[in-house]
């Protein structure tokens, strides 16, 4: 971070330049710019809501109306007690090294 080109761009964008006047010619130049084109963001993020919440309503009636949910957790159920603790740390610990990978990538991501 402490790069000398990055103090010596720092130091020449610091100094005080004078104004050039030019007698209104910028602020004419940008009332005449195309105005910016509309964000669309609320309506993808409401199509991708909607597509979401319809994918999930399908894939519930197509498996059967969630009788795996109900099956795996009958065979969770009669586990004995240690398969069931390995399957629980295991479990853990992958969360564990998913959100660590995420953090640090995201730490090391130069533009956030």
């Amino acid at each position: 971070m402490n790069d000398p080109l990055d103090a010596l761009l720092d130091a020449r964008f610091r100094d005080e330049t004078p104004y050039i006047d030019d007698d209104g010619f910028t602020q004419g130049v940008m009332k005449q710019l195309p105005a910016r084109p509309r964000s669309f963001q609320a309506q993808r993020s409401l199509v991708i809501l909607t597509a979401a919440i319809v994918s999930v309503v399908v894939a519930y009636f197509a498996s059967g109306e969630g009788m795996f949910v109900r099956d795996t957790l009958a065979r969770l159920a009669i586990l004995p007690p240690v398969q069931l603790l390995i399957l629980l740390v295991f479990c853990g610990s992958a969360m564990i090294l998913a959100g660590a990978w995420a953090a640090l990538s995201r730490a090391r991501d130069p533009v956030a």
